[in-house]
């Protein structure tokens, strides 16, 4: 069925944006496919598709699919290259805060240590997690920190641990490198990670990566409070896993 009518120049400009993104959202398509999706006839489907592919922005196989160009991902990396990514973690980390009443923190990996660089909470959270921008803490006792680990190998974590002064902050904390890598494994599994009162009592946190473009790790968000249940988490990691996920393809991760 053919889509509302719009003066023909901009109709065609419509149509034409509408095949790109129907593409970059399935990946390789048949024009059978294609038409389909878009709710355009076969021969329009072609017409554009055949257009956009002689300008450069789709590409066309051997067997007549059709796939998004490098001009388009020239064209995406433009844009990337424009966003202001603190101005989007920080709003990133404001939004976890109302929506959790915790504290919400944006910290890097630097020199096998966790640092702090955005923070956020609301003026009754005065319990003493390395709230502070510009505070480090350990990579192994902190859920930002764990969560960063858990993209290295088990080797190169190994490695890490070696390097690292390792302190036993609580009863809690992770003091073998094999409980350490136990715990990671479970991080990959998830996609999330948890500190249960492993960096400083009564304070549990959940943290989760935030990726750009090139799969490369920006850093990692984490959400943290005192008189946490393990029940609040739950309800807190689907928060935090959107809030990363939406976070990365701001960035360009797919």
């Amino acid at each position: 069925m053919e889509q509302s009518k719009s003066p023909d120049g901009v109709q065609s400009v419509e149509r034409a944006f509408l095949l790109l993104e129907t593409v970059a959202k399935n990946g390789v398509m048949s024009l059978n496919a294609l038409h389909k999706a878009v709710g355009l006839n076969k021969p329009s489907t072609l017409r554009l598709a055949n257009t956009l592919s002689s300008i450069g922005y789709l590409d066309k196989n051997a067997d007549g699919a059709y796939s998004l160009s490098l001009k388009t991902y020239e064209l995406g990396s433009s844009a990337l290259r424009r966003i202001d990514r603190m101005e989007l973690i920080t709003a990133t980390l404001q939004e976890l805060c109302e929506k959790t009443g915790r504290v919400a923190q944006f910290s890097i990996e630097d020199h096998n240590e966790l640092l702090c660089i955005r923070s956020t909470h609301t003026n009754s959270q005065s319990f003493s997690v390395y709230t502070t921008v510009g505070r480090r803490a350990p990579l192994y006792c902190t859920s930002a920190g764990k969560a960063i680990l858990s993209t290295y190998s088990n080797q190169q974590i190994i490695d890490k641990w070696e390097q690292i002064d390792i302190k036993a902050f609580t009863k809690f904390t992770h003091t073998t490198g094999q409980n350490l890598l136990q715990d990671i494994s479970e991080i990959r599994q998830q996609g999330y990670a948890l500190d249960v009162e492993e960096n400083e009592y009564n304070v549990i946190c959940i943290g989760a990566i935030v990726r750009d473009h090139n799969g490369g790790i920006v850093g990692a968000i984490s959400i943290s409070g005192n008189n946490v249940t393990r029940e609040d988490m739950e309800a807190y990691k689907d928060v935090l896993m959107s809030a990363t996920s939406r976070l990365s393809s701001l960035f360009g991760y797919l």
